[in-house]
């Protein structure tokens, strides 16, 4: 280790960095031809730059639908979450947290969270998150695609599939929706 660039002070310390969702789908279609299957899954999540590992949850819904040759897409229909593939390693994820928090702080201005400037899309119960937005745009996509042969899903050795929430422990969905042959 180099010394002096240890730092633990917003590090995950448990060997769980990641979360799975627990509880079942709900199947929102389903067709054999031509095959494809939706799935929804509805969990809560309960920190900022949390990171929940939807691998499994993949696997299973291209078992489900039977797919031998396609795709599987995953997508969270949120503005302040992101669906990444990367590896699910306590301290990669850790440092990306922090390098997280250094280049878009929570706690300082964004207009987005100016009500004396913004009219557009406000709510009741709006949060203040312009740092959430800006952390989405930069850290990926509310989509991946995964290819699928031979009803594997073409991940590579330490690859996950990880929705992360970037606001505030809310209720969230994650879809994945599988198409193919």
């Amino acid at each position: 280790m180099t010394a002096g660039l240890r730092s633990v002070d917003c590090a995950t310390t448990s060997p769980w960095t990641t979360r799975e969702p627990n509880g079942k789908t709900v199947v929102l279609a389903a067709t054999s031809d031509p095959l494809l299957r939706t799935e929804v899954i509805h969990f809560s999540t309960t920190a900022p730059n949390e990171f929940w590992d939807l691998t499994r949850l993949v696997h299973e819904v291209i078992d489900r639908s039977g797919l031998t040759n396609g795709q599987a897409t995953i997508y969270t229909p949120h503005t302040t979450t992101s669906i990444v593939v990367n590896e699910a390693e306590t301290g990669f994820l850790n440092d990306f947290r922090r390098l997280l928090e250094s280049q878009v702080p929570a706690g300082v201005y964004y207009e987005h969270d100016d009500y004396e400037l913004r009219t557009e899309n406000l709510q009741e119960d709006e949060f203040v998150n312009g740092h959430a937005h800006c952390r989405a745009m930069l850290v990926g996509s509310p989509t991946v695609i995964v290819p699928v042969v031979e009803g594997e899903a073409l991940l590579g050795r330490w690859q996950r599939v990880m929705f992360v929430e970037l606001d505030q422990a809310r209720a969230r969905r994650a879809f994945v929706h599988v198409q193919g042959v």
